[in-house]
């Protein structure tokens, strides 16, 4: 069975459990039935946030930013392991593609090594 399908028949099953309907038959709409749950107490109260100092923005912009830059370099390193035949076109692959030809040619060379 497809693992993508699998995990919809999984899904349909659990949601299916679900009483989404109240006495009536008709759909819940309480405030707080489907309330969205969040990990800080503060928004869950309506409090407004205090604001970020612009020294303390500035550092985790940086930050952020240089993680942006190790995350570019290790695409572009990966890139480089991969066999031309994965760049059909003369651009570059997306980080998506990337990852998903790299899983690929893994298995590739898995299987050849499975097979000597």
């Amino acid at each position: 069975m497809d693992g993508g399908l699998a995990a919809d028949i999984v899904t349909a099953k659990f949601l299916g459990q679900w009483d989404w309907r109240d006495e009536d038959g008709d759909l819940a709409r309480q405030q707080g039935s489907l309330r969205c749950r969040s990990s800080s107490p503060d928004s869950q109260l309506g409090a407004p946030r205090p604001k970020m100092s612009t020294k303390r923005r500035m550092k985790a912009s940086e930050r952020e930013k240089l993680r942006m830059r190790s995350l570019a370099e290790a695409l572009h390193q990966l890139r480089d392991y991969l066999p031309p035949a994965y760049s059909r076109r003369a651009q570059p692959l997306t980080k998506i593609q990337t990852l998903k030809c790299t899983i690929e040619y893994i298995k590739e060379l898995s299987h050849i090594l499975s097979q000597e």
